[in-house]
Formats: C-alpha cells, structure tokens, sequence
C-alpha cells in the first residue's frame, strides 16, 4: 500500500482474500472483490487447509480426511474464482495446507507483497465470553500490511457500495501513530470521506478544569498529525472521550454511521496471542461495520 508523502495518496495493488470457504465467508468475498474493483487490484484468494484439525491421529481415517479437505478446497475455490473473474474482478487463487493457517497466511501475504489482506472473524461461546477466531487474531498480530476484517456483527454491504462515507481512526498516540493517521487520510481523501480522530482518555479526571486542559491538549496533538494540505479536501473532526474506549470508539462509529474504522494493533513476537479482552478485539467483535487495524512493531 502506497502512501505519498503529505498529499495522502493511494495505490493498492495487491489485496489478498484470506477465507476459508465456508457460507459464512461470502460477505467477506464481496467485500474484497469491491474493493478490488474499487482500487483496480489484483485479488488473490488463498485457502489454507488446518492440518492440525484434519490429522488428529496417525490411523487410517486421517489420510482419508486431509485427502477430502483437500478436494473439497480445491473445488469450493474454483467456485469462488469463477463467479469473481466473471464479475471482471482479475483473481487468482492458492491452496495451501499449515498446521498453523495465520502464519502460512501473513507468509503468503508478504512472498507476494500484498498491500491489504481482508478476512472474516467468526465468534464461539466459551464459559463466560465470546472470543475471536485464533486465525484472524494470529493475522492481525503479525501481518505486515494493514488488516481488514469482518465481523459476525458487521451490516452487509451492498454491490456497487464500495466508498467510504464515514471514517472514525482511533490513536493511542501509540508506535508509528502519525504514519497511521496518512493511511487513514489517504482513504478518506480517496473517498473523499467525512474523517473523525478520536482518542479516549480511559481514566476520567475528577477535576474540571484539569480534565478540559488534558482533553485541550489532545486535541492539539492529534490536529498536529493531520498535515495542512488535508484541509484542502476534507474537514477532519478531532473528538476526545472519557472512559472505556472500545465503548467510546463503537458508540461514535455508530453514530456517524461509520463505514470503516482503523485502529492501530501491537505485534506479537508469539502465535499465541489472545485479543479477546483488549480494546482492538471487543471493537473486531462488536462493529458493524469492517475495521481496518494496522500494525506497531
């Protein structure tokens, strides 16, 4: 993903469609197929078969197993390839088989530099809370390139509605903050989209008239990383809260009826990473509307 300089613009070249081919995913297909369309990108669409569910033992049946999961991706991924090439989206599409499908994914993304991944997050009930897909969370940890995901929440999009309206960032003032701030700006300004930049301050000052000043003062520093020439085709809205900021965070995007949010998301050095309880996987589980996180080392 190509961002110039101060003027934000924009190229996306390669977007890859991680999916694992089940009804489930056909949202997320669409998506990545209209923004390809939207950005005149190649689309490469990549399917990983989990040997570590498909080979549980070393007996008979496990070989008959992997040899189905095989088939069964290869056939499900022609299906796919030939709706979106008949579409007139250019698309290819890859196999592959890991017993860790993050890690063969953000590999994949990186061996043929893709810009944006786009995948699906899907939700299960454990004892006392809903947790996100390992998958996307190992793709969003390590990935190179900002991640678009969709979750169960997320409103269908139509065809055709592929620009973005309403766009909320939300910065911790965190790593890489203000590269950030220009791929969000470099999207809107392709969209020619509304803006809002929001930080929450998560614990509230008991003082008025300290609390105004810190919430001053934020201001100030998030208007410091939008560059003057943005000004020149939108009218970015800096907004400060106070409180829980995942609250804070969904409650704007549905009020300004936000088609994308970003968000900024930690590596990890492990695979065994968990966002069930931060900020970034509340907002991935609960948005209804896609939500782009782009990563600090």
């Amino acid at each position: 993903m190509a961002v110039i300089g101060n003027d934000a613009g924009l190229t996306i070249d390669r977007i890859l469609l991680a999916t694992d081919l089940t009804p489930a995913s056909e949202m997320v297909a669409r998506y990545a197929e209209m923004l390809a369309r939207r950005y005149e990108s190649k689309l490469t669409l990549v399917h990983v078969v989990d040997l570590s569910a498909v080979i549980k033992s070393e007996d008979a049946g496990a070989g008959f197993a992997l040899e189905h999961a095989r088939q069964t991706s290869t056939s499900e991924m022609t299906n796919l390839l030939e709706r979106i090439v008949h579409n007139g989206v250019p698309a290819i599409g890859h196999s592959l088989e890991s017993r860790n499908p993050a890690a063969a994914i953000v590999r994949f993304a990186d061996e043929i530099d893709a810009d944006l991944i786009v995948a699906g997050t899907h939700s299960r009930r454990g004892l006392s809370r809903i947790v996100l897909g390992s998958c996307a969370e190992g793709i969003i940890r390590h990935a190179t390139c900002p991640v678009i995901t969709l979750g169960t929440n997320t409103k269908p999009v139509r065809d055709g509605q592929h620009s973005f309206g309403n766009i909320v960032f939300a910065t911790d003032f965190g790593s890489n903050a203000e590269a950030k701030v220009h791929i969000a700006l470099a999207f809107a300004q392709d969209a020619a989209s509304k803006i809002y930049l929001c930080h929450v301050l998560e614990h509230a000052r008991k003082e008025i008239p300290d609390g105004l000043e810190i919430r001053l003062k934020v201001e100030e520093m998030m208007g410091k990383m939008i560059p003057r020439s943005a000004y020149d085709w939108c009218d970015p809205e800096c907004v400060v809260e106070e409180g829980d900021a995942a609250d804070h965070i969904l409650e704007l995007a549905r009020s300004k009826e936000a088609d994308l949010i970003i968000l900024g998301a930690r590596h990890s050095s492990s695979w065994l990473v968990h966002l069930n309880d931060g900020v970034v996987g509340r907002i991935l589980r609960e948005a209804e509307c896609p939500v782009m996180t782009i990563g600090s080392k």
